[in-house]
C-alpha cells in the first residue's frame, strides 16, 4: 500500500492499526472486485486482453518504455521467472499459494488477511480474481504444477529462507524505528543471495517488499518502508533514518530485546486489566497493540484515554488508567520521532 503524499491532521481514534488495517482491507476488496475478466493463462485469452492484464501487473510499474505485449510473451516471461519469484515471496502471498496449489487453484477468501496478499498475486499475474462468484481467487493449472514441483527444490527453498530472514529483520527494525529506506534492504537482499537462483533480480526484490510492508515515497525518489501502524508518517520523513538504521544486526537484535523487556510487563497489565471487557466486536490483544503503537508516536494521553474508553465495555478504571499513563510514559518513542524533536 502507498500512502498519500499529503500531510493532514491526525485523529488518533481513528488512525489506530485496527482501523487503518481494516481500511486497507475494505479498499482491497474493492480492488479485487474490479479485477475480473480472463487470466493470463486461460485459453481464451488472447492479445486483445494483454494489455489489461500488463495494466494491472508489477510489470507496468517496472517497465520504463511503453510497448505493446502479446499473451504469449507475458506468459513466457511470468513462468521463466516463477522460481526466484516464488523464492521471493511475501509469507502472506507464500502461504495462500500454496493452498491453492494444494486444493486444484481455486479458494473462496474468507480470511479478510487473505486479501491482500491475493491482490498482489493478480498483479504478478499468476492468479485471476472471480468476482462472479465473490471473493474468489483461481491460478490456473501451470503455475499450480510448478509450485508443487518447487515445493520440492532446494534452491528455491534456500532463497525462501533467506528471504524470510531479511523480512524479519526489517519488521523487527520497522518496530523500532518506524520507518527505513527500501534501499538499504535492496542492498542487503542483493548480497545475501549472490550465487542463487534469485542473484541480481531487483525488480523481485522490490515485489517482494511491496508485497510484505507498507511503502511511502521519500525524498529524491527513495521508496521508504513504514510500519503499518504508523498513523502519521509526514512526522518522521525528513529523518529517513539517516539513509539506514546505521546499526549491525547485532545491535537492532540487542536493541529489540532490550525492547521488549520494557514492553511486555506494561502490555501484559493491561492485558490483563481489559480482557473479557472488550466490545465484541474488538479483541482485548489489538486494542493493547494499538495503545503501544500510539505511545510510541507520542499520542497525547487524552487521546489514548478516547482509544481505550471506545474499545471496552466500562469506563476505564483507576487502575486502568494507571497502566495506560505507564504506556504513555514508559514506552520507547521511534527513534526517527525522538530525532525529529531533538533537532
Amino acid at each position: 500500500m502507498r500512502w498519500n503524499s499529503t500531510p493532514r491532521p491526525v485523529v488518533w481514534t481513528d488512525r489506530t492499526l485496527t482501523v487503518m488495517r481494516a481500511s486497507r482491507l475494505e479498499a482491497c476488496e474493492k480492488e479485487l472486485a474490479g479485477l475480473g475478466g480472463l487470466g493470463l493463462f486461460d485459453a481464451e485469452t488472447t492479445d486483445a486482453d494483454a494489455e489489461r492484464l500488463f495494466g494491472q501487473s508489477y510489470y507496468a510499474e517496472e517497465e520504463k518504455e511503453p510497448r505493446l505485449h502479446t499473451v504469449e510473451e507475458l506468459r513466457v516471461r511470468v513462468l521463466s521467472r516463477l522460481p526466484a519469484e516464488m523464492g521471493l515471496l511475501s509469507p502472506e502471498e507464500y502461504e495462500l499459494t500454496v493452498k491453492m496449489a494444494l486444493f486444484g487453484g481455486e479458494l473462496p477468501l474468507f480470511d479478510w488477511n487473505d486479501l491482500l496478499p491475493a491482490c498482489s498475486l493478480i498483479r504478478r499475474m499468476w492468479c485471476r480474481a472471480r468476482p462472479e462468484r465473490g471473493n474468489w481467487i483461481c491460478m490456473p493449472r501451470q503455475i499450480c504444477v510448478a509450485t508443487l514441483l518447487m515445493l520440492g527444490s532446494e534452491e528455491v527453498r534456500n532463497v525462501h529462507e533467506t528471504a524470510q530472514e531479511i523480512l524479519d529483520t526489517v519488521d523487527n527494525t520497522l518496530y523500532l524505528l518506524g520507518m527505513m529506506p527500501a534501499e538499504t534492504v535492496m542492498k542487503d537482499m542483493a548480497f545475501r543471495l549472490q550465487g542463487s537462483l534469485a542473484a541480481d533480480k531487483p525488480d523481485l526484490y522490490m515485489r517482494m517488499l511491496k508485497a510484505s510492508f507498507e511503502t511511502l515515497p521519500g525524498r529524491e525518489g527513495r521508496l521508504l518502508l513504514v510500519h503499518q501502524g504508523l498513523a502519521d508518517p509526514f512526522a518522521l520523513t525528513g529523518r529517513e533514518t539517516a539513509g539506514g538504521t546505521g546499526m549491525d544486526q547485532g545491535t537492532l537484535t540487542e536493541l529489540y530485546d532490550s525492547l521488549t523487556e520494557v514492553e511486555d510487563p506494561l502490555y501484559d497489565r493491561m492485558l490483563g486489566l481489559i480482557s473479557g471487557l472488550s466490545r465484541p466486536e474488538m479483541q482485548a490483544e489489538d486494542t493493547v497493540e494499538d495503545l503501544i503503537l500510539l505511545a510510541k508516536q507520542g499520542a497525547p494521553i487524552g487521546e489514548m484515554r478516547k482509544v481505550l474508553a471506545s474499545r471496552i465495555i466500562c469506563m476505564p478504571t483507576e487502575e486502568m488508567n494507571s497502566a495506560l499513563q505507564a504506556l504513555h510514559d514508559r514506552v520507547p518513542r521511534w527513534f526517527t520521532l525522538n530525532m525529529e524533536r531533538v533537532q
